[in-house]
């Protein structure tokens, strides 16, 4: 992120980086949003906010260990859908 902080920022370095970075750490052994801030570089470039964004969920991660990879959804919202989908297939089946 030091290299991506700098003005003006070297967009093709800090793309090498993040691509030899992620060569080098196995998939499944960190969050997905560590994955997507390794790959969203060219994103980071072109959106002043997503990259404000990213850089600050990175930072929450190496500080706390924390991170957010998505939205909680609530148990009764997954009832339903099971409810609908079983409602669909009923009809179907007559």
């Amino acid at each position: 992120m030091a290299v991506e902080e700098r003005e003006p920022t070297d967009w093709v370095e800090v793309g090498r980086l993040a691509s030899a970075l992620q060569r080098e750490l196995p998939i499944d052994s960190m969050p997905d949003a560590v994955h997507r801030y390794l790959d969203d570089a060219d994103i980071r470039s072109r959106k002043s906010a997503y990259a404000a964004y990213q850089r600050q969920e990175m930072r929450r991660y190496v500080d706390f260990g924390e991170y957010d990879d998505g939205i909680p959804v609530p148990w009764w919202v997954c009832a339903l859908f099971l409810l609908a989908g079983a409602a669909i297939i009923k009809w179907l089946l007559l």
